[in-house]
C-alpha cells in the first residue's frame, strides 16, 4: 500500500513570521498588563486556546484581562484580534510556490493527504479560502476535536477518518510541541520540515532544527519530500 502523508500546517505549510502578527509583548502594553504576567497566563492557557476552550482570540484576552485585574474594554481588545486574524488570514492565503508544487506532485502522484494542527479557532478560520485546502482529504484542527499534539488519539483519529493504520502513514512537521516523537509512537514515520526553520535561525537558535528533528530525518526543502515519495524511500 502507498504510503498518507500526513502533514503539520504552521512552520510546515506555511509560516507565522513577517506578517503583522501583534507580539504578546504589544498586546500586553496594549491592554496596559505587566509583559510576564500576560506571556505567562497566555502559556498558561496553551492547552485551553488549543483544544476550543474559547470562542476566538478576543475571549482568550478577556479572560487575561479579568485574570490579571486589568480593566482594558472592547474597544481596545477587538482591534488587536482582528489584527491577529487578518495575519492569520494572510498566512492561509499566501503560499509559497514550492509548497503548492510539492503538494500538487504529491496529489498528482496519487498519494493521499491528511492535516494534523494545533490550533486556536480564529487561527483557522479562514481555511477554507486557503490555496492548501483543496489538497487534504482529512483535516484535524485541534480546537475542533479537543485534543493536542502530542497526544496520540490525535494522530489516530486522523488515520481513522483517512480509514488506515498509523503504520500507513509518514508525517512531515517541523517538530514543535514534540509532534515528531508523538507520531513515531502511533506508529508513523516521522521527518522534520526544516525550510522554514532555517529561514528564521536568527529568531530561533542557530540549533533549532536539531533540537526540533529529534533525531528523525530532515527535509531541507519541499522538493526533498517530492523525491522520497517517488523513490518510496520513507526511511
Amino acid at each position: 500500500m502507498e504510503k498518507i502523508v500526513i502533514f503539520d500546517l504552521f512552520e510546515t505549510l506555511v509560516s507565522e513570521f513577517d506578517r503583522g502578527h501583534p507580539s504578546t509583548t504589544e498586546v500586553a502594553q496594549t491592554l496596559k498588563l505587566p509583559v510576564k504576567a500576560f506571556q505567562q497566563e497566555h502559556q498558561n492557557l496553551r492547552v485551553a486556546r488549543l483544544t476550543g476552550h474559547f470562542s476566538d482570540y478576543t475571549a482568550i484576552l478577556h479572560y487575561i484581562v479579568r485574570k490579571l485585574g486589568g480593566k482594558s474594554p472592547e474597544s481596545v481588545i477587538r482591534p488587536l484580534a482582528e489584527r491577529r486574524q487578518s495575519a492569520f488570514s494572510a498566512h492561509l492565503r499566501r503560499i509559497e510556490p514550492e509548497i503548492l508544487d510539492m503538494l500538487n506532485k504529491i496529489t498528482t502522484s496519487g498519494i493521499r493527504l491528511g492535516l494534523i494542527s494545533n490550533t486556536e479557532g480564529s487561527s483557522v478560520l479562514d481555511w477554507a479560502n486557503s490555496p492548501l485546502a483543496r489538497f487534504f482529504e482529512v483535516t484535524v484542527f485541534s480546537n475542533v476535536v479537543g485534543m493536542v499534539k502530542p497526544d496520540p488519539h490525535i494522530y489516530q483519529h486522523a488515520c481513522k477518518n483517512l480509514g488506515v493504520a498509523p503504520s500507513d502513514c509518514i508525517f512531515i512537521g517541523d517538530g514543535n510541541s514534540d509532534e515528531l516523537r508523538g507520531a513515531a509512537r502511533v506508529g508513523m514515520s516521522p521527518f522534520c520540515a526544516a525550510w522554514f526553520l532555517r529561514q528564521h535561525t536568527d529568531l530561533l537558535g542557530k540549533g533549532i532544527v536539531g533540537q526540533r528533528a529529534a533525531g528523525y530525518p530532515v527535509l531541507d526543502h519541499p522538493s526533498e519530500l517530492v523525491a522520497r515519495i517517488y523513490s518510496k524511500t520513507y526511511n
